[in-house]
């Protein structure tokens, strides 16, 4: 029997008491001051223990307000593998298996989305409690590896936070690992005189816990926003 249950037991027994006895002239007046304050002593029990419960039922309901696009299906954590910035191999799916993961797809000289996105997930994870911090992996694979070097990437990533985990590798493996995840796979779509720019995927993927897809988040989504999902996620297990 929980607190609120057993209050409301003591309630009743309290009214029992006072319809049997306090009707009585022949009890005593200290009884029936003392089985007074206990009926409105138990009865502030059970309504702190209502309004408490009523708290934890509505943060519940809150977390599970989360902000990315749920993903419809069982759709794995993706398997491929790549090059870290270290020049190591890097399989994904067994070196993220188990954590909340952030995957996305893009390139270093990316002017908008790229930048924008990390810079929001990476001031979420700095104002969120160690265990949150601990709990998420962020990895950014660079679809430019004419450009983006396992150097520029690190150098890039480091701006951001230190922990997050950068990946590159040849056109050919980038293209299995973008098949992987089911995103389309990026492309040159404009060349000019001193460079050129990239069309890719602007979703971040989240994985949780149990290796599934479960979220994606659009360009747009705030610091607020992953500061939020992620701990709710992160920490609900």
């Amino acid at each position: 029997m929980n607190i609120k249950n057993f209050a409301v037991s003591i309630f009743r027994i309290a009214q029992h008491f006072v319809n049997r006895f306090i009707i009585s002239k022949s009890t005593p007046i200290t009884y029936q001051i003392s089985i007074i304050f206990s009926l409105v002593f138990f009865a502030t029990i059970c309504i702190a223990c209502s309004s408490e419960d009523r708290m934890f039922k509505e943060d519940s309901l809150e977390k599970d307000r989360l902000s990315g696009i749920k993903v419809d299906g069982v759709v794995q954590r993706p398997d491929f593998i790549l090059q870290d910035t270290k020049g190591n191999s890097f399989d994904f799916q067994q070196k993220t298996s188990g954590k909340v993961t952030l995957l996305y797809f893009g390139y270093t000289n990316c002017p908008d989305i790229c930048p924008v996105h990390f810079s929001n997930i990476a001031a979420a994870l700095d104002q969120s409690p160690y265990e949150v911090r601990n709990g998420v992996e962020v990895v950014f694979v660079s679809v430019d590896p004419k450009r983006d070097s396992p150097q520029k990437i690190r150098e890039w990533l480091d701006f951001f936070d230190t922990d997050f985990i950068g990946l590159t590798g040849t056109y050919s493996d980038l293209e299995i690992a973008q098949n992987a995840a089911g995103t389309p796979a990026a492309f040159v779509s404009e060349v000019y005189e001193n460079g050129y720019s990239i069309a890719h995927a602007a979703w971040i993927f989240l994985y949780t816990q149990d290796d599934l897809l479960y979220l994606k988040y659009p360009t747009g989504t705030r610091q607020s926003e992953w500061a939020h999902d992620l701990e709710a996620l992160v920490l609900q297990n």
